[in-house]
């Protein structure tokens, strides 16, 4: 099974294959264009939240990221090999992505069909992610993750890739910006296709990794957890009662009662794929980058990724690069994360994810396999790549990151299989990262033997 496979719901759709190239052509009018930045006139002055200058314009709808800045809603056009959206809504997208791309033009772009009143789709989504992989050297760690994920049997949005281009009359004529991932949206269309309904309550939660217990008042849940719509009094309970029970329910209580509101297995091959993938930017360390979606029948929760750009280690809170790629699969994250110590702490639970692990380290997480996969992914990708060094040089970018490059991505599949064979065997614990302060410490140190920087 390639990783780029679509799910059975999805089976003869060929928009999302792993190693497909769209040829994607944004235009926007100048006008149009420039309204794209912030409005403000400099990171640090959106930071600081200075004043906005006043404008004549009317006031555009933006989109509020999670450092304060506001991205504005502009409309302009997108072509998909043959297919044409005219009068679209696009805008930029990222958090920390977003800063580190502000002296390229070669961002990530959200695109909402319908934001302006259109009522097309693109293959029944209404809105489509063109991620540009800014803090990526590979320019592929969002193909392999999410295809990892998938592998796995979690839940996971699909991908493709494009090379991308920009016009804009009198300024760029087709700019290379060159290779992106395009990233399925979670929509009610994908919810129908994994849970078999779009009608429970979809959550992008933002901070929360501990499902800490807040009380019985809703308010104090829902900025957190960042419902996309209105959540039903009964829906608003069960977060509250799920928050409860796993922060505060004794163990016969939280033995007794878990199961109905977690799918356990799915859980189990949600952790293994984050561990795998060395995720930090995810629900077990930042609490960030996941959605949560409360089943409107069964009344569990499912955890499905997002944004995977920082996974393989490339992201130093989680210490060197080598000790990046021997994470330990049982705790993949630093101080402590009671829903999953809790279940682990069950015998039933630990001796189940023991043989996943075995599961998945025979077929779905095999070095052979996961190469072959990467080196296809890394063959359709490198004509963009290419194309979009030569275009940044030309536009004489200097993109800076605040962290060191990440180990290329054939180096991080052979030492993790190493690693997870080890912890498999019982002859390794693997790495339990000790906290932030790697952020501010040594990450150069502990390269793992045969490591390359990334170019």
């Amino acid at each position: 099974m390639s990783l780029g496979r679509p799910s059975k719901a999805a089976a003869g759709n060929d928009v999302y294959r792993t190693t497909k190239v769209w040829s994607v052509h944004l235009t926007f009018s100048p006008k149009e264009y420039a309204a794209l930045s912030p409005p403000e006139g400099g990171f640090f002055k959106w930071l600081l939240g200075k004043p906005k200058e006043k404008s004549d314009e009317p006031k555009r709808s933006v989109h509020r990221n999670t450092f304060g800045i506001d991205l504005p809603w502009v409309t302009g056009t997108i072509a998909l090999d043959d297919e044409v959206y005219r009068d679209v809504g696009i805008r930029y997208k990222g958090n920390g992505t977003f800063a580190d791309a502000t002296k390229t033009i070669a961002k990530s772009f959200k695109i909402d069909l319908d934001q302006f009143g259109g009522k097309e789709t693109f293959h029944g989504s209404k809105t489509i992610n063109l991620h540009s992989g800014v803090a990526d050297p590979s320019r592929c760690r969002e193909s392999l993750g999410y295809g990892i994920y998938r592998l796995a049997g979690a839940p996971a949005p699909r991908t493709a890739l494009a090379e991308v281009w920009l016009t804009v009359p009198g300024k760029y004529a087709k700019e290379p910006l060159g290779s992106y991932t395009l990233i399925e949206h979670v929509d009610k269309r994908f919810l129908r296709e994994h849970f078999g309904s779009d009608q429970g309550l979809l959550m992008k939660p933002e901070g929360v990794d501990n499902l800490s217990y807040l009380g019985d008042d809703w308010n104090a849940y829902k900025t957190r957890y960042n419902p996309k719509r209105a959540a039903t009094p009964e829906e608003a309970k069960r977060l509250m009662e799920f928050t409860k029970l796993v922060s505060k329910g004794g163990d016969a209580e939280f033995k007794a009662q878990i199961a109905s509101y977690v799918d356990i297995e799915a859980y189990l091959r949600f952790l293994a794929a984050t561990a795998y993938i060395s995720n930090p930017d995810s629900f077990f360390a930042l609490g960030h980058n996941y959605f949560l979606y409360l089943h409107p029948k069964t009344g569990q929760f499912h955890f499905m990724p997002w944004d995977v750009d920082r996974a393989f280690a490339n992201f130093p809170i989680f210490g060197s690069h080598a000790e990046q790629m021997n994470l330990s699969f049982k705790r993949p994250y630093f101080g402590s994360h009671t829903l999953n110590e809790r279940l682990l702490a069950m015998p039933a639970v630990s001796a189940r994810y023991q043989k996943l692990l075995e599961e998945l380290a025979a077929a779905s997480f095999a070095r052979e396999r996961v190469i072959k996969e990467l080196t296809a992914i890394e063959a359709a990708a490198k004509g963009a790549i290419e194309d979009g060094k030569k275009a940044s040089a030309a536009r004489r970018e200097r993109v800076s990151l605040p962290f060191d490059p990440p180990p290329q991505l054939n180096t991080f599949v052979e030492k993790r299989s190493e690693s997870l064979a080890k912890q498999v065997a019982g002859t390794s614990e693997g790495h339990v990262p000790a906290g932030l302060l790697h952020l501010l410490f040594g990450q150069k140190k502990g390269r793992a033997d045969g490591e390359k920087e990334a170019d």
